[in-house]
Parts: C-alpha cells; sequence; structure tokens
C-alpha cells in the first residue's frame, strides 16, 4: 500500500486489511507543540502499520473499557480498515471521532476498531487528535505565536488534518473520497456538529452522523463577541500557566510561550485535574461563532445527516459528578415545570430525565430542526434497548452503550458476560443501518425496518428498544421547553 507520504505494510485480519498507526500530521511536539497540525514528514523503504499509535497524552480516566497504557503527544495517527477490493473499488468510507469529553479517549481501542463495517463493505477510519491542554489550551503568549491563526482549537484543526488525508489517500484502500460520513459519540459527536459549521471542514465529508452530542443548542462559554485574544479563554490558559510555575504567566512574550513548550508531557499532566475542562472555543476565525447560533443561521453544510440519543444519558453524570451531576441540572428546571413534564417520578429519575433531555436530546432534535430548514434529510433515532446483562443494574439505555451496538463490538464489553441473541440482533441492526445511510444518505433497506426520515419538531423517531417503533411525537413537550430555554440563553450570552 502506497499512500503520499511513503509504502505501508499491514495486516490481514478475519480477510479485512488492517492498517494502524499512519501518521497523518507531523508530531505535535517541541516547537509545534500548540500549533494547527503540520503537513506528515513522507519516510523511506515501507512502514509497518501493524500496531497502534500511542494514545494522545491524557490523565487515565479510569474507564472499564479503556486501558490507558502507551501515551504520547506523538499521537496524530489513525487506523484504516477496508476490504480487500483493492484501489478504485470507491467504497463508502466512514470516520469516527471519539468522545470523553475533549480530555479523554483515542481512536486506537477494542470497542471502535472493529472488522463488522469493512465485512459490509464499508471503509473505516478512526482518528486521533490532541486532547485537553495540548488540543485546546488558549493563551496570550501563544497567540502571539501566529496571531494569523488564533489559538485553542488544534485538536479541531487535528481532526480536519485527518480528513484531509483521507481526501488524499483513501482511494488506495478502495475508498472512495467523495462519499465520506463523519461520524462519533459525545465529544465525538460534538466535533461532528462542529465540522457541520466551520469552513476548513467545507467539501471534507458528505453525510453525518451525531450520536449523544454535548454540543449543538448549548452556548458556547466564550461567545463570538469576545473573539481575538479570547479573554475568558485566555485567563484559564494563565491559570494554567501560573500552576505550572511560569514567571510573568500573564504575558505575551515569546519567553512564556518557550517556557511553556521547555516542559515535559508529564509536568504539563500533573497539574491537570479530571474536572479540567479545555474545549473548542469560538475564535471568530477557525470557529466562527457558537455551533447553535451558526445552525440557525443557515451556515452548516447541507449534508444527510443522522442524531439520537439514548434513554439513560444521565450516567454520565452520574460519572463526573459535581457541577456536571444530575443533581445540579434538575436544580436548573423551576419546580412547576418539573411537576408539569415529569410528574410523578422519585427524586432520582427525575434529575436522570432532566439531565439527558437537557444536555442530550434537545441539543439533538434542536439540531435535527436547523439541518431540516436548510433542506438536508434528517434521520432522528432514540435508544432505550439495554443489553441484557446490564438490565440489573441499568434503569436506560446508559451514554456510550450505542457504540458497541453500532461497530458489532459487543464481545469486546468487559462487563458483558453474556450476550444474547436478541442483543446480537440489536446491535447487528443498528450497524446495517449506519451502513446504509453511509452507502446512501439514507438508513433504509430491504430487510430492516423502516425508518422514515424526520420531517418536523415533532419527528418521526425511530425508537430502538426491545420493539423498533416509529415515535411521532417522542417527548415533544420536553424536548420544547428545554429547546426554548436553551435558545433563549444561547442568545443572552451573545449579545
Amino acid at each position: 500500500m502506497v499512500v503520499d507520504t511513503g509504502a505501508l505494510r499491514g495486516a490481514v485480519i478475519d480477510e479485512i486489511r488492517s492498517f494502524k498507526g499512519i501518521p497523518f500530521a507531523a508530531p505535535p511536539v517541541g516547537e509545534l507543540r500548540w500549533v494547527p497540525p503540520q503537513p506528515p514528514g513522507p519516510w523511506s523503504g515501507t512502514r509497518a502499520a501493524t500496531s497502534y499509535a500511542p494514545h494522545c497524552a491524557q490523565i487515565d480516566p479510569g474507564i472499564l473499557w479503556f486501558e490507558l497504557d502507551n501515551i504520547s503527544e506523538d499521537c496524530l495517527a489513525l487506523n484504516v480498515w477496508s476490504p480487500a477490493t483493492g484501489q478504485n473499488a470507491k467504497l463508502p468510507v466512514m470516520v469516527w471521532i471519539h468522545g470523553g469529553g475533549y480530555s479523554n479517549g483515542s481512536g486506537n481501542i477494542a470497542r471502535l476498531n472493529s472488522t463488522a463495517f469493512a465485512k459490509q463493505g464499508v471503509v473505516l477510519v478512526t482518528v486521533n487528535y490532541r486532547l485537553s491542554v495540548f488540543g485546546f489550551l488558549n493563551h496570550p503568549a501563544l497567540a502571539a505565536g501566529h496571531p494569523d491563526k488564533l489559538t485553542g482549537n488544534y485538536g479541531l484543526l487535528d481532526v480536519v488534518a485527518g480528513l484531509e488525508w483521507v481526501q488524499r489517500n483513501i482511494a488506495a484502500f478502495g475508498g472512495d473520497p467523495d462519499n465520506v460520513t463523519i461520524f462519533g459519540e459525545s465529544a465525538g459527536a460534538g466535533l461532528v456538529n462542529t465540522l457541520l459549521v466551520i469552513p476548513a471542514a467545507e467539501g471534507l465529508f458528505h453525510r453525518a452522523i451525531s450520536e449523544s452530542a454535548s454540543v449543538g443548542l448549548a452556548p458556547d462559554p466564550y461567545p463570538a463577541k469576545r473573539a481575538g485574544f479570547l479573554p475568558p479563554a485566555n485567563k484559564l490558559g494563565e491559570r494554567y500557566a501560573k500552576k505550572l510555575g511560569i514567571a510573568d504567566y500573564k504575558t505575551d512574550s515569546a519567553e512564556v510561550a518557550s517556557a511553556l513548550r521547555a516542559l515535559s508531557t508529564e509536568q504539563l499532566l500533573s497539574v491537570l485535574k479530571m474536572e479540567d475542562r479545555y474545549t473548542p472555543v469560538v475564535d471568530g476565525m477557525t470557529l466562527p461563532d457558537q455551533v447553535g447560533a451558526l445552525t440557525a443561521a443557515g451556515k452548516q453544510h447541507p449534508v444527510a445527516y443522522i442524531t439520537g440519543g439514548n434513554s439513560w444519558e444521565a450516567s454520565l453524570g452520574r460519572e463526573i459528578g459535581g457541577g456536571f451531576s444530575p443533581e445540579f441540572a434538575a436544580r436548573l428546571v423551576p419546580k412547576a415545570d418539573k411537576d408539569r413534564l415529569y410528574p410523578g417520578l422519585s427524586d432520582e429519575a427525575l434529575a436522570d430525565q432532566i439531565f439527558g433531555d437537557l444536555i442530550v436530546l434537545s441539543g439533538s432534535r434542536y439540531t435535527a430542526n436547523q439541518m431540516l430548514k436548510i433542506g438536508a434529510p434528517v434521520y432522528s433515532y432514540y435508544l432505550s434497548y439495554v443489553a441484557s446483562a446490564r438490565r440489573a443494574t441499568q434503569p436506560g439505555a446508559a451514554h456510550t452503550d450505542d457504540i458497541a451496538f453500532i461497530m458489532q463490538t459487543l464481545d469486546n464489553e468487559p462487563d458483558l458476560d453474556v450476550i444474547t441473541a436478541k442483543d446480537r440482533e440489536i446491535s447487528e441492526l443498528m450497524s446495517a443501518y449506519w451502513v446504509q445511510f453511509a452507502k446512501t444518505g439514507n438508513p433504509n433497506r430491504e430487510g430492516l425496518p423502516e425508518w422514515p426520515a424526520y420531517s418536523s419538531g415533532y419527528g418521526p423517531i425511530l425508537e430502538i428498544g426491545d420493539d423498533i417503533v416509529v415515535q411521532e411525537e417522542l417527548l415533544q413537550d420536553r424536548m420544547e421547553f428545554h429547546m426554548a430555554r436553551g435558545s433563549g440563553l444561547m442568545e443572552k450570552t451573545r449579545n
């Protein structure tokens, strides 16, 4: 296999070709730390592509299905899984963008890398991007280094660079660069929604799937009116530099930038806490405005779109806690509205339902409505199916449960000691919908339950549960309430 930087030697797994750890950008280290991704260098001879690159540098999240072993800042690599069809097959391409709150995660884990899509005639790409302070740090000294490209969105630009690599090289793996679907979950879905509206991503993909997105309707904490040096984001960066013991940590001097770049990966991680959040920000250039505001203004790329969420998204809040807990989310809703919209629920169930509606489901519904306004084909889903082995401990489909079903990697889930025929049936169904959508822009084909296109703020929405049911007004009163409040808050922060 030959790509634009040299020859690759992969492996064959279950009659599917696998290429791991392919660099799509130069190592973002030394003087390239906190710089937009640069082109990868060529290599001589044939490069082995049989092992994953390191996970991008991060704090160990302690997640059951994610063992953080080898980490490095030199992590901008991707993995490709393709049928052994050779060049010019023009197969649809699906590019997975992992989640993890922009702070954790990897494209290198078993939950994501499966032969299942390739066996259905799709080229699968899983991509890494810089995380936390490595991917999203703002500081005046870093901004001064390249004022033409505002800082803080390096991780976002990494994903763009990965998509550019796909355009240049995927035909060599049998993929069609004119039929690329981006898909992701949680923060990965947030990046999908962000790619929908940023100018740099125009033309790099042709369909999009957003699973349990935590970005869309929610207002960005750093609105566009503060673009330029991004004072709020820079305050966060200044506090970080102070923790690191950087002299003159508030200034935009080259010495401060050099001092930051001179620190080791371990030093940069040592002062971070799991609750520290560094995320994409509105810089007026890479990201011109809030994602929700841009979609409301019709600035999104007109591509076919799937969006949805799960019935127990609150599992995320239960895991993180504190200001991101379901109980905190519940305090944001007036008592009268709780009584009207969530009658008869226990305190815990009430908090869980509000969290899911507020953080994920209403944003998904809002983005679906905005995509519909520009005439894009839209399909919406709601996953309520719970794997049989989890039913004793989960009140619904948890945040991230969809991933293993779609990737058909249930056997890699460490907590699933028993996988039933029904579990596999749902997995095969969801995977087939996603693949068919990547092939045609429509998830429907013969042999699958009909999934009607989303046509209004009311639906229809496909509920994937013990039964496959088309819902016309799923949670509609709750969605309208949260969308109205979220839209008002978004406008308030912009004006």
